[in-house]
């Protein structure tokens, strides 16, 4: 396993620079709709104030990542105002598994692994089927412990996909903790250990 020491702990209260990160999205990104979808339909459920840039999002549709990403702020910021950017990025992540778990993809990947290391390597399948591009992958492995590569994920490695991998550990009954080494642009490790 890698040195502990290059994982670090997101400061969840530190500044983030939301417009910088939707700039630096490339224009070619996209995203399935059904990771869209649910925050849509919660928003209107809940009649929240902002509106989303179209009505629908069919599940196996590609959008544009920006979109998805100018979403997931917006609908953030109205569900959890009180907490900084960061932690809401990092709550809406861990929801990421049950949104999965909503489609039919995520019935057939997620739906039928058991235990840790099957749950994480199924839910980071779900990436490349849900993201292009972007793919997620374990590289190594020890005792109680996983470390998940990210590339070509464009967005929040060190908020909402922290979150997501804490969701994914929730979701194989496990009380974890996931850190973070940023590896360059669209790409970084993740450190799960339970």
């Amino acid at each position: 396993m890698p040195p502990k020491q290059r994982f670090q702990e997101p400061i969840w209260s530190a500044p983030l620079d939301v417009e910088a990160e939707l700039r630096a999205i490339p224009e070619h990104a996209q995203v399935r709709g059904f990771m869209t979808a649910p925050m849509v339909a919660e928003a209107k459920r809940r009649r929240m104030t902002w509106q989303a840039p179209r009505d629908r999002y069919v599940p196996f549709t590609l959008y544009p990542l920006r979109e998805h990403v100018r979403i997931l702020i917006d609908y953030g910021n109205e569900l959890f105002p009180k907490y900084s950017m960061r932690q809401v990025l990092r709550k809406l992540g861990r929801a990421a598994p049950d949104a999965l778990l909503d489609s039919t993809l995520g019935k057939v990947t997620l739906g039928a692994a058991q235990g840790v290391r099957d749950i994480v390597a199924a839910f980071a399948k779900a990436y490349e089927l849900s993201l292009q591009p972007g793919r997620a992958y374990i590289t190594e492995e020890g005792q109680r412990q996983l470390v998940v590569k990210l590339d070509g994920v464009y967005y929040f490695l060190d908020s909402h996909h922290v979150g997501a991998f804490e969701g994914a550990l929730k979701r194989a009954g496990v009380r974890g903790r996931v850190l973070t080494a940023p590896l360059g642009e669209g790409s970084a490790e993740l450190l799960l250990t339970w």
